[in-house]
């Protein structure tokens, strides 16, 4: 097999968390990052949109990623920003008035 990927990954392995919107979260695992992507291994992959957050439960991480390709169970993404600690710490967001 031909390693066709321009960065090395690290296998990682670890539980995280899939935002998919304001209401629904899908847990799944983290099977492998590199410097240019992420690999997330979950039951389907189906109902899953092109762009949602993926938060890591070790390190409380929260990262936008956007789809690069899909399988079955598994996506590979481009991580695009690094979301601020507040979306997975409620005690540090910022309060908001609704009018």
């Amino acid at each position: 097999m031909i390693e066709r990927r321009a960065e090395d990954r690290t296998r990682l392995n670890i539980p995280g968390m899939i935002l998919v919107d304001e209401h629904r979260t899908m847990p799944c695992i983290i099977s492998d990052r590199s410097a240019t992507g992420i690999r997330v291994t979950l039951p389907s992959t189906e109902d899953l949109p092109d762009v949602f957050i993926l938060t890591f439960d070790d390190t409380g991480e929260a990262l936008v990623c956007r789809a690069a390709w899909r399988k079955a169970d598994q996506i590979g993404c481009i991580a695009d920003v690094l979301v601020t600690a507040w979306l997975v710490q409620p005690a540090l967001r910022p309060q908001m008035a609704w009018h």
